[in-house]
């Protein structure tokens, strides 16, 4: 149900800005340090977007690598930790 009303709640976002984009046909002149260019202000509005939308994406992944990384070094030692632990209660029963 939660993976439905996030589907949904993206699928009107995504029409709301089409919408909006569709609306917004001014040209605006873009400068840039050697040149300049003239583009329509939703192309502008939608290359932005995708910019910064790739900039987020590719900064959420490095944190997640980073953490599933972590977590899989410590899930390891965790393993060897309960069989050092094992082997431990194992002398101490025998005893």
């Amino acid at each position: 149900m939660k993976r439905f009303l996030t589907i949904l709640i993206t699928i009107v976002f995504l029409i709301i800005v089409i919408v909006l984009g569709l609306k917004n046909q001014q040209l605006v002149t873009v400068n840039y340090i050697i040149a300049q260019n003239e583009l329509r202000l939703s192309t502008l509005l939608a290359i932005i977007f995708t910019l910064g939308f790739a900039g987020a994406l590719s900064l959420a992944s490095y944190f997640f690598l980073k953490l599933k990384m972590k977590n899989r070094k410590l899930h390891k030692l965790n393993a060897k930790q309960r069989k050092e632990l094992n082997n431990v209660r194992d002398r101490i029963s025998q005893e």
